[in-house]
């Protein structure tokens, strides 16, 4: 007997891209802080570079909010009562919904401790 087809799709990437996005804002703040604070020291104002860092820090908080909530939503609107684990197109759904709520929800968590500590660091000393 053939295998059943489901009508959606699951995206594999979905999960993946809050802990991307994470990882990009973590590289692009402090590669900016270490430039500013390095070689253009004198050239870049404080306030210019922490308005980047604050435009980063939205545009990244932004799409791993998105992130979450299309897993939210995929997932039902709920937390799951009951382990996923079968060979089901249905738990296939749930259990990549889960993850990717779970994925964002971490990335979003490391997001807030690096801005945290970009707001405290007010100079470059």
């Amino acid at each position: 007997m053939p295998s059943v087809v489901t009508a959606s799709r699951e995206r594999l990437w979905l999960p993946v891209v809050a802990p991307v996005v994470w990882s990009t804002h973590f590289m692009l703040c402090y590669t900016v802080a270490a430039l500013a604070c390095g070689r253009f020291a004198e050239v870049l104002p404080a306030a210019r570079v922490r308005g980047v860092l604050v435009v980063l820090t939205a545009a990244a908080v932004a799409a791993m909010a998105w992130c979450l909530r299309d897993g939210w939503r995929r997932l039902g609107s709920r937390w799951p009562r009951r382990a996923h684990d079968d060979d089901h197109p249905h738990d296939r759904q749930h259990f990549m919904a889960f993850t990717t709520v779970l994925l964002a929800g971490l990335s979003l968590l490391a997001t807030a401790f690096e801005a945290a500590a970009l707001w405290a660091v007010d100079r470059c000393t």
